[in-house]
């Protein structure tokens, strides 16, 4: 029997109001550590989801001069939620992700009352658990992923993840061997903040004294705090080689919670990727 929802859905599930801030939103996210929170009304009933890619694109966007305390979850959320029966089948879920494009569903019994939530994380460790021997890392990673230089802005690494439903970028250096990986998350941690001290009147640059030679004099120089790849990736990350079972790599990637695993050739270049999102896509497609 192919395996069902209530088996592998998480509860109880972290859940938020429609009248809560984005800065109460993404406190919780990362107290709780979650991508994301189910909005209920007052009856409990879910009407929403807020995601943390929600988050960061509602501070870049038209309201990118308020902080977050200022930003209802009503203004950021998702409206047209999409849910599953705990009966259903791990496979309904991954298509209903894959169809709608989203990392999670909220799981709804009797007379709609929230009852779990099912994520990526967790259709990837149903495979890991039931799929074994089905296929080695090399049949299904990507070999075309987004990729940039340590030296990249945050602003170039963002645009790099709206176009990649995975939303992951690797930073490799010039010869294409791995330096770090970067997720939504490690986003969120570096440009929100940002976004806070400019909407309050806060620099966004570091004074610094330096001394002038031509003048021989003290002055004060401006440092513009604009991360870079290298400011925000996850350095030395888990990596997989083409041999591997991806059954092996799935189970690794549920237990660190990771969403994406570089895979590496003998000389450390990055000559692929495996993602949450591929897992799911293989759930939904083939299995």
């Amino acid at each position: 029997m192919a395996p069902r929802v209530s088996g592998y859905m998480s509860s109880p599930v972290y859940v938020i109001t429609p009248t809560d801030t984005l800065a109460y939103a993404r406190n919780l996210m990362f107290k709780k550590d979650v991508g994301r929170l189910v909005v209920v009304d007052q009856s409990e009933k879910p009407i929403g989801m807020i995601t943390m890619a929600d988050i960061v694109e509602t501070v870049t966007g038209v309201n990118y001069a308020k902080a977050l305390d200022e930003i209802k979850v009503s203004e950021a959320m998702s409206k047209d939620l999409v849910t599953i029966s705990p009966s259903r089948s791990i496979k309904a879920a991954a298509h209903l992700m894959i169809k709608h494009k989203i990392g999670g569903l909220p799981v709804v019994g009797k007379e709609g009352k929230l009852v779990g939530i099912i994520t990526r994380t967790d259709i990837v460790r149903a495979y890991g658990d039931k799929y074994a021997g089905e296929f080695k890392v090399s049949e299904i990673m990507r070999s075309e992923f987004p990729k940039a230089k340590p030296t990249h802005s945050i602003f170039y690494v963002i645009k790099l993840m709206e176009a990649d439903p995975a939303k992951k970028v690797v930073i490799t250096d010039d010869e294409g061997r791995l330096l770090g990986v970067i997720a939504e998350k490690d986003v969120a941690l570096a440009y929100i903040p940002m976004q806070i001290l400019a909407s309050r009147g806060k620099d966004r640059y570091l004074r610094r004294k330096v001394v002038d030679a031509l003048k021989d004099k003290i002055v004060s120089l401006r440092s513009y705090l604009v991360p870079t790849a290298e400011d925000i990736m996850t350095k030395d990350p888990i990596t997989a080689s083409p041999n591997d079972e991806a059954a092996e790599v799935a189970k690794t990637m549920a237990k660190e919670r990771i969403g994406c695993v570089p895979v590496v050739d003998e000389g450390k270049r990055v000559i692929g990727i495996v993602t949450k999102y591929d897992y799911v896509a293989l759930v939904a497609k083939a299995l």
